[in-house]
């Protein structure tokens, strides 16, 4: 799973928060500045022009932006999957541009990487160098594994778990097969509402009360998430990895979302109702705002 699943919905938002906020403002300024010159006369015309010559640039870069912002999570794919193949000693990347990195487990060089991840600060993920065959020459690079909301023992557990999945014998992958407590339901379909809800509320799945403090931008951010998930498009991996990839269907490791528990009240339920208060409460604020100004 790609390091921006767990987040994927927060761009929608804040690209659709900033276009109702710039729009309109420009759209007036646009009109009543810069075409109708209403606030101007004669001999205050250079105040036009520094208009064209500032506001203009300034606001197609902020409308880019926000162009960007949007396409960087909707109408593209669901998520970038990656494949461990125990088997051959195969790990699969699935890139941005929906084609496939592949290479050999025991010649990829793994480290932990650290990066800045606005809002949360300094994050790290365990990343992977492609090397060529001296064995000194960084190739590509990709990121194998994040912990969202996880500190670095968290990260190097998530690294024990994948090199005993890579390397250990079948007992040890049957007690890996029961730690997995859950399966994300994303393998050949679209990830559901109800479930996006879940994921994006499941950050601080321990403190309900901060579930209900924080459901106004995460009930947005649900469906900024629904709506990137309707515009994407699966991932699908190419024939010659699917080939080599084949799991025999009495294979008893083998697990899926099918195999998930239900969901409780405080997994699905509770994230639901904070939902349908979150968004009430973004109505109700948008009234206020509008009868304050009326």
């Amino acid at each position: 799973m790609d390091r921006w699943y767990p987040v994927k919905g927060f761009n929608v938002w804040l690209s659709l928060l900033g276009a109702l906020v710039f729009i309109p403002t420009s759209a007036y300024l646009l009109i009543h500045v810069i075409i109708m010159e209403e606030p101007f006369k004669e001999d205050e015309r250079w105040i036009l022009w520094c208009f064209w010559a500032f506001i203009v640039p300034v606001s197609v870069f902020i409308l880019a932006g926000i162009v960007w912002l949007f396409r960087s999570e909707c109408f593209r794919w669901t998520h970038y999957p990656i494949r461990l193949d125990r088997v051959n000693r195969k790990v699969h990347f699935f890139r941005q541009d929906g084609t496939v990195a592949s290479g050999d487990w025991d010649r990829l060089f793994f480290f932990v990487g650290e990066s800045t991840t606005p809002p949360i600060g300094r994050t790290n993920d365990i990343r992977v160098h492609f090397l060529s065959d001296d064995g000194k020459t960084v190739l590509q690079t990709y990121s194998l594994g994040y912990e969202y909301m996880g500190g670095l023992q968290d990260l190097l557990g998530m690294w024990e778990f994948l090199r005993l999945y890579m390397e250990g014998e079948d007992d040890v992958i049957e007690r890996l097969c029961k730690e997995i407590p859950l399966c994300m339901p994303i393998h050949d379909r679209k990830e559901g509402f109800v479930f996006g809800v879940a994921r994006t509320f499941a950050n601080f799945i321990h403190w309900p009360w901060l579930h209900l403090l924080a459901s106004l931008p995460f009930s947005f951010i649900s469906l900024g998430r629904w709506l990137a998930m309707t515009t994407s498009r699966v991932p699908q991996w190419p024939s010659e990895v699917e080939a080599t990839c084949v799991i025999d269907e009495a294979d008893r490791f083998q697990l899926d979302w099918r195999d998930n528990a239900p969901l409780g009240f405080l997994d699905r339920t509770w994230p639901l109702i904070c939902t349908v208060v979150g968004i009430a409460s973004g109505i109700y604020i948008v009234y206020l705002i509008e009868r304050s100004l009326g």
